[in-house]
């Protein structure tokens, strides 16, 4: 590992350290969870920005070729991390909103460096990564289309953040009079947005709990398959309602198909490999597979 790998986990341990620490303030100081202000925008900014940069820094250590100034990429990527999550808090301690809101020239500074690193500091090297990913990888055919599938999402959740600055602007009014999520009558771009920056973690996780059972690779990567299938058909529902201008309970009923057989292939495959994993360790300590081990082996 480089040391400016080393140097951004280091970081991002510390965007989730700021994560945890506002949620301890939350807990003693209170107020709302919703709303333009509130301390919900500190801690899941810090937390998810803070297992972002991990796992993008993860990724850039198993493109192949190597990049060959992963460290300037790195930079651009980590310093727009920080700089969000820093102005994020900056404004919540201040008690103003943070984005989109032009109060005064300080506020109106904050929200031009957000959006300006949001674009330049934080798309285009994401951008180059999942590039790179789709050239090279070194790692198991069932990693590879985890980390793919996962890059191949988080370009999507810059889209759902772009759009989310798009409809504060076509609103157009100050940000503590509405809720700039809201598309139409009660779509909420805030789900697509939180539902497609995550699938760089759960897939890669998912990918590497297989690698502790003792299925074959092709198993493997059938299974992971699967649970992109299923992430990608959750992905699909929540653009859906959203651009419908649904709340995400208000499921019509090709939406509520859809989303009941994504969440079944998503959680089929956990409880598989879960499953297998129990499986495995009872074997290994006993010599004999269990019933259950039996059944997932017909299975798959």
């Amino acid at each position: 590992m480089r040391v400016h790998q080393r140097f951004w986990y280091g970081v991002a341990a510390l965007l989730l350290a700021s994560a945890v620490f506002h949620l301890a303030v939350y807990a003693v100081d209170g107020g709302g969870w919703a709303g333009p202000v509130s301390w919900r925008k500190p801690i899941l900014f810090g937390f998810s920005f803070g297992l972002t940069l991990a796992c993008l820094v993860w990724v850039t250590g198993r493109l192949r070729p190597p990049p060959v100034r992963s460290g300037p990429l790195l930079g651009a990527l980590g310093t727009a991390c920080v700089a969000e999550v820093a102005l994020i808090d900056l404004q919540r301690w201040r008690g103003v909103p943070s984005h989109l809101n032009f109060g005064t020239p300080v506020d109106t500074a904050v929200s031009a460096v957000l959006a300006v690193t949001a674009f330049a500091g934080l798309i285009p090297p994401i951008v180059v990564i999942a590039v790179r990913a789709f050239r090279g990888l070194d790692a198991s055919p069932s990693m590879s289309l985890a980390i793919r599938a996962g890059l191949a999402v988080l370009l999507l959740s810059q889209v759902a953040g772009g759009a989310l600055i798009a409809n504060g602007r076509v609103i157009g009014l100050p940000p503590d009079q509405t809720d700039l999520s809201i598309l139409g009558a009660a779509g909420q771009l805030k789900v697509p947005h939180a539902v497609t920056l995550h699938a760089l973690q759960a897939l890669p996780a998912l990918a590497g709990l297989l690698t502790l059972t003792s299925w074959d690779e092709r198993a493997r990567t059938r299974l992971v398959a699967l649970a992109t299938t299923g992430y990608g058909g959750l992905v699909v529902v929540s653009v859906l309602q959203a651009a419908r201008g649904l709340a995400p309970a208000d499921l019509t009923p090709l939406s509520g198909a859809v989303l009941l057989a994504s969440a079944t292939a998503l959680g089929a495959s956990v409880m598989v490999t879960l499953t297998r994993l129990e499986g495995h360790r009872i074997r290994t300590l006993t010599g004999k597979p269990e019933g259950s081990q039996r059944v997932w082996n017909m299975v798959i």
